[in-house]
């Protein structure tokens, strides 16, 4: 596939964009679907890739979705690249949580069940819980590590870059008045610490105790990231539960680049190749 070389180009749009309706939102919400540039003229089923953002000011429209995602033409290319069909679901600043302060926020409802659905209902996927995949960057990363501990039965895999693996890690780690990012969805940490307990990535583990042969998780955080210590705290957690993971860390703070992206789904393909029982 050619990419786009100059300004001069006529901008070409990756990615369908779509409304999708939530039940347990009461609510549409925007999402963008990559398929490979040859899903129209084939028949070919498709592994799924869910990418998920972290916290931003964009609107909830196809304008706004865009440009938090540019330059699409890189996903376009890894989706070629690697095979798959990426998902990028807009949720705002949710964290991918169902609320316990806000019942209409049920977005882990919505992206862990109804949207795979939707997706598999729309699209030419392997509908099977071994080729579905999560991904994503900071809030994003949680959404990704969380909600494959709560549906193990619908994903396999989660690849986190810079993760918010304890949500009140802002509090533990670098002495925050208050979990701010969280606080309309949990409430403050200071009057509801079970909340912020139970919602948090190490106790979402033990969801995964008897699945451990099932699932994999990629943990990639900037050496220099506010987020390194939890990080650090999920890896050995992880090592002592025996589940199957990689972890890498990489010069730089707290960003997200093509880079990234490019480093993940590199990791993907090694979990890919172990249930396809050979080498990528």
């Amino acid at each position: 596939m050619r990419l786009p070389t100059s300004m001069t180009e006529p901008r070409q749009e990756y990615g369908a964009f779509t409304m999708v309706s939530s039940a347990a939102n009461a609510r549409e919400l925007p999402v963008l679907v990559f398929t490979p540039s040859d899903y129209d003229s084939g028949v070919a089923r498709y592994p799924v890739l869910y990418l998920l953002h972290g916290v931003n000011d964009s609107p909830l429209t196809e304008q706004g979705m865009r440009s938090m995602n540019a330059p699409e033409s890189t996903i376009q290319q890894l989706v070629d690249f690697h095979g798959l069909i990426i998902v990028m679901p807009m949720v705002g600043n949710t964290f991918y949580l169902d609320s316990p302060k806000q019942p209409s926020v049920r977005m882990a409802t919505y992206v862990g069940e109804e949207l795979p659905r939707w997706v598999d209902g729309q699209y030419r996927t392997i509908a099977e819980r071994q080729q579905r995949f999560l991904a994503g960057f900071s809030m994003g990363g949680y959404g990704a590590v969380s909600l494959l501990c709560r549906y193990p039965e619908t994903f396999s895999v989660a690849l986190s870059r810079a993760g918010v693996m304890e949500l009140a890690m802002g509090i533990v780690d670098h002495a925050w008045d208050d979990a701010a990012l969280t606080v309309d969805l949990l409430g403050s940490y200071w009057q509801e610490p079970e909340a912020y307990h139970r919602n948090s990535c190490p106790n979402l583990l033990n969801r995964l105790a008897d699945r451990k042969e099932e699932v994999g998780i990629v943990l990639e955080v900037g050496r220099e990231d506010i987020l390194l210590p939890c990080n650090q705290r999920f890896r050995d957690h992880l090592h002592r539960l025996g589940i199957p993971h990689i972890y890498a860390e990489y010069p730089g703070g707290h960003s997200w680049s093509a880079h990234c992206l490019f480093s993940l789904l590199a990791h993907l393909d090694f979990f890919r190749s172990i249930e396809n029982q050979e080498l990528p």
